[in-house]
């Protein structure tokens, strides 16, 4: 029935222009196994269930054999179906019987089928055993390039795809004029002097006694008009190189279409650098991906070829996503790893591919060795480069994610290489398509795939050098860290931020390394002051704390003690554990050490701090001593940076304390960072004046204090769950519960991408609110259960005026089920796992008329 719901679309978007030449229209329709999509005509994906495929020129309608069965019945009595044999459809997997439809109406005279086994279309081109598979934009780029270059090289790394992309751009070549399309293997070949051979015996052209086989070739191929596919040349690509650039000088009506891990590198060639297979869109919520990507479509498609019979789903979806990004949509590493669905659950396999390089065997057994294995590939590649190459591309393997060049040069320009070498070195290696590059905010970046940089971290082990490089990326991360935290607090602060986000998996890993090594205790320091307004900014604080803590309590930490209190104020800031009074003596203690350091500007950020630390343990009226010492101390500096801080600490204590004080200080507060161009501290300051409008029921003040807190933290690049969450109680003031709504759950997807456990229990206690604002009882009862397992085990009470609003929504919902009713919902929310309620909080609340 698919096929003729297809069959109905493609006649009916039949148009003929008026008073000229019929609009002339080849169209194929054939079936495959249907599967449930969200897309297409009565929930069938039409792609794959009747793919319709233009073939030639014409107005034919071409049916598969089973297609022709299926609309038989349908047809009207004028129309027929003609016989055309079996054929191998250039986008096929295996052949096909093909009918034509005929009816009043329809042209019936045509030119013969563009398949691969029609003896018009010269060519040698394999039957592929395998659906081809997404693709279509790669395909859309490539084509044009081989109609206006003569030479075309699709680089990539192994296992890229490059040769069944390569392979489908030549069979969308076919046509019936020249002298054909042809396939030159060139995997098997291992003698250089072999390369003019190989392409003359594809092509039929005999050697002649004493004349070189290349000169032989392209006197063979002058008059001729083809196109040549020359596969695999990364092996060979100085011979390749030398008979490419023969044929295009002396063979003006030839086309080459080259693969190959390296360009060619000669006058005339354009590079195609062939991208990883389209994956998934990242989703906080983890929720299935609205529709498959090329990459998540291969996998789900090779495992139905291995017999695994893989339904997508929500439950399955996120899985296959999540394999998929981490195999960065390489082709042969998803195919490999489908295959492993024959023994391996999906949450088994995803678990497991740290060991990829054992886990993704069993390729086909008629492939080359080197591509049977993830392993065999990369080692491939790996062994055709020099012995610098492989030196740098090993230790590359210790930045993991991306890095800049000047990274590169500081932490590899060591043990013989200089930063010439590195530089060199560096582009060979992106040549040869083992590191990637991407534009970064100011300059080009670098970046190994995850599968490249496993492979490469075994051979830095294996070589004796991960601990020689590992100190050296963690010295030259500390020296960046150093750099940009004395350049948080200006008016160009928001680029600073910017660039310590392109580094951040790298200042991650040093302060990792600094930590857990025994000479590492005044780097881990270094990098958890430096980078203090970082940290907490961008919701790692609490991360790099569990790190510093124990450094801080080696002897060495002390030798310093200017550096130790200021990283100790890193931890103080960060730390909202449950242990609320260990917490507070520790502020202290560190307040007590930063007196006798004697610099004013420490003891300031140490007094603001613990001000803050005595708020969120519910003790403002203690708090209030400290922030006030803070205040006065700033006044005294001048320091409209220090100034500000201290009075945004001192404000959460004064805002409960004294709320009428705490007003006249909110404007002296903003106008220090207008002076002081300090946005972070402006952000901040404009969230808080925006919670204490909230608590006053001034909902118009609220807004235009948030309004202004997300626009201070957009130039910084700040995303937390604190001003979509306050905006969402503003919004719910506003009876706008669908907005309200919204922002709550992208304040929570935020909070689940960071680990912000103080924004997963805010954000679902706002929505618990709002599904009990909109009627859905039971819903908001689990959701309160929900939010109180996020908020259990933080230390401290609800906030003001949060604590108001959750014993409002808690009252209005029992009354609604009563004590019983609320009680077993409140219960199963409380009792829900991690990844349960946040399903739960980000599925969609009906709701209920009153």
């Amino acid at each position: 029935m698919a096929a003729v719901l297809a069959m109905q679309q493609a006649l009916q978007s039949h148009s003929w222009p008026g008073g000229g030449e019929p609009l002339r229209v080849r169209m194929g329709v054939h079936t495959g196994e249907a599967e449930q999509t969200a897309a297409g005509p009565v929930g069938l994906d039409v792609h794959r269930a009747a793919r319709i495929a233009a073939v030639a020129h014409g107005g034919q309608v071409l049916l598969s054999e089973t297609a022709a069965a299926l609309v038989r019945d349908f047809l009207p009595d004028a129309a027929t179906l003609i016989d055309l044999g079996v054929h191998r459809l250039k986008d096929l997997g295996r052949p096909e019987r093909i009918f034509q439809l005929t009816a009043p109406g329809l042209p019936s005279e045509f030119p013969a089928l563009r398949s691969l086994g029609n003896p018009t279309l010269l060519n040698n081109l394999p039957a592929e055993l395998s659906a081809f598979v997404g693709r279509a934009s790669e395909l859309k780029e490539i084509l044009p390039l081989v109609g206006s270059s003569r030479l075309v090289t699709l680089t990539g790394p192994g296992g890229s795809g490059k040769t069944r992309l390569g392979l489908q751009a030549a069979a969308e070549l076919l046509d019936e004029t020249g002298d054909g399309v042809w396939l030159v293997e060139l995997a098997a070949v291992t003698d250089a002097g072999s390369v003019p051979s190989a392409i003359a015996g594809i092509l039929g052209v005999a050697a002649q006694p004493g004349r070189p086989m290349l000169d032989t070739l392209v006197n063979a191929l002058a008059p001729q008009r083809l196109l040549i596919v020359l596969d695999n040349c990364e092996h060979l690509v100085d011979a390749c190189a030398r008979a490419a650039d023969a044929i295009l000088r002396r063979c003006p009506r030839v086309n080459l279409l080259a693969t190959s891990r390296e360009p060619l590198g000669i006058g005339g060639e354009t590079i195609y650098r062939v991208p990883p297979m389209l994956l998934p869109a990242e989703d906080d919520s983890g929720a299935a991906p609205a529709e498959l990507s090329d990459a998540m479509a291969l996998f789900v498609d090779r495992a139905r070829q291995q017999g695994v019979r893989l339904s997508v789903d929500a439950g399955s979806s996120p899985l296959i996503a999540s394999i998929c990004r981490r195999l960065d949509g390489m082709p042969l590493a998803i195919e490999l790893a489908a295959a492993r669905l024959r023994s391996l659950s999906l949450a088994d396999l995803r678990d497991r591919l740290d060991q990829r390089f054992r886990l993704l065997i069993g390729g086909s057994r008629a492939a080359l060795a080197r591509q049977q294995t993830l392993l065999a590939t990369v080692a491939w590649s790996y062994s055709l480069l020099d012995q610098a190459e492989q030196q740098l591309l090993r230790w590359l393997a210790v930045f993991p994610e991306s890095f800049n060049l000047s990274g590169a040069e500081a932490v590899c320009g060591i043990a013989g290489l200089d930063r010439l070498d590195v530089v060199d070195l560096l582009g060979s290696l992106v040549n040869k398509s083992l590191v990637g590059t991407e534009q970064g905010p100011e300059n080009l970046r670098y970046r190994l795939l995850e599968t490249i940089r496993q492979f490469a971290g075994e051979r830095l082990i294996e070589a004796g050098d991960a601990g020689a490089i590992s100190a050296a990326h963690c010295e030259h991360f500390v020296s960046v860290a150093e750099q940009a935290g004395a350049r948080l607090t200006g008016p160009d602060q928001g680029r600073w931020f910017t660039l310590l986000d392109a580094d951040r998996a790298n200042l991650w890993r040093a302060a990792q390394y600094a930590a857990g090594v025994p000479d590492g205790t005044s780097r881990v320091l270094r990098l958890s002051a430096a980078l203090r307004r970082y940290w907490v900014s961008r919701g790692l604080g609490e991360a790099i704390a569990e790190l510093v803590w124990p450094a801080l309590e080696r002897p060495e930490a002390r030798s310093d003690q200017r550096l130790f209190v200021d990283a100790a104020i890193t931890v103080m800031d960060a730390t909202r554990g449950p242990d609320v009074q260990t917490a507070l003596e520790f502020g202290e203690r560190i307040v007590a050490e930063a007196r006798q350091v004697g610099e004013p500007g420490l003891l300031i950020e140490a007094l603001a701090v613990l001000c803050g630390r005595y708020y969120f343990a519910g003790a403002p009226e203690q708090g209030a001593a400290f922030g006030a010492e803070a205040v006065a101390l700033a006044r005294r500096t001048g320091d409209d940076v220090l100034l500000a801080s201290s009075i945004m600490g001192y404000l959460l204590c004064l805002d409960i304390t004294d709320s009428r004080a705490a007003g006249q200080l909110y404007p002296e507060a903003i106008a220090c960072t207008q002076r002081s161009g300090d946005r972070l501290t402006a952000h901040v300051l404009h969230n808080n004046a925006g919670v204490r409008a909230l608590r006053a029921g001034d909902i118009v003040a609220a807004r235009a204090h948030l309004v202004q807190a997300e626009q201070a933290g957009a130039d910084i690049g700040e995303r937390s769950h604190v001003v979509p969450v306050n905006m969402g109680w503003v919004l719910r003031q506003e009876h706008d519960p669908q907005a309200a709504r919204a922002a709550f759950q992208d304040g929570l997807r935020l909070s689940r991408r960071t680990g912000d456990r103080y924004g997963l229990a805010y954000c679902g206690l706002g929505l618990a609110c709002v599904t009990g604002d909109l009627g859905d009882w039971h819903r908001a009862a689990a959701l309160h259960g929900a939010a109180q397992a996020f908020f259990e085990g933080l230390g401290g009470p609800w906030q003001d005026p949060e604590d108001r609003y959750r014993a409002d929504s808690i009252a209005a919902v029992r009354r609604r089920l009563g004590d019983a009713g609320f009680d077993e919902a409140y219960a199963h929310g409380l009792t829900l796992s991690f990844d349960d309620a946040i399903a739960l909080a980000l599925s969609e609340a009906r709701q209920v008329a009153a």
